[in-house]
């Protein structure tokens, strides 16, 4: 849940609670925005890793209250089978961020049960409402 606060020109969004994300994207560029898009929102980035493996270590480490999980990842590795172990091991739930649509990669997603699936590009509104559904559910 959101609440508005008001800014000189504008009204700025930020969060009834603040979520500890772990970011996972092998591309630096986009992972670098998408770690302003989450500050921005009011959010708090307690790492951000590149491959499969380094995501499950992180979260078991860090204890994130959700993952952003892309779902191709460095040297070959599936942020889905990733998201799976996450999820079962630690019962930490992502939001999905991908460019793939076709139905058997969504299928595939469905079953890590993501808070959301944001298709890239997208846009700040977007994280802003997955994110909060994502607080819905977990507080």
């Amino acid at each position: 849940m959101y609440a508005a606060d008001s800014v000189a020109g504008g009204s700025e969004q930020r969060p009834d609670r603040a979520l500890r994300v772990l970011i996972v994207e092998d591309e630096a560029i986009t992972a670098m925005h998408i770690e302003d898009m989450v500050v921005e929102l009011g959010h708090d980035v307690v790492e951000v890793v590149d491959t499969g493996p380094a995501a499950v270590q992180a979260a078991a480490r860090l204890r994130p209250d959700l993952v952003l999980m892309d779902i191709r990842l460095a040297r070959g590795t599936d942020g889905i089978a990733a998201a799976l172990e996450i999820r079962g091991g630690l019962g930490i739930r992502s939001i999905f961020m991908s460019a793939q649509t076709d139905p058997l990669t969504r299928q595939r997603a469905d079953v890590a049960q993501p808070f959301g699936y944001l298709v890239k590009p997208f846009a700040m509104d977007q994280m802003a409402d997955a994110f909060s559904g994502a607080l819905t559910e977990i507080d």
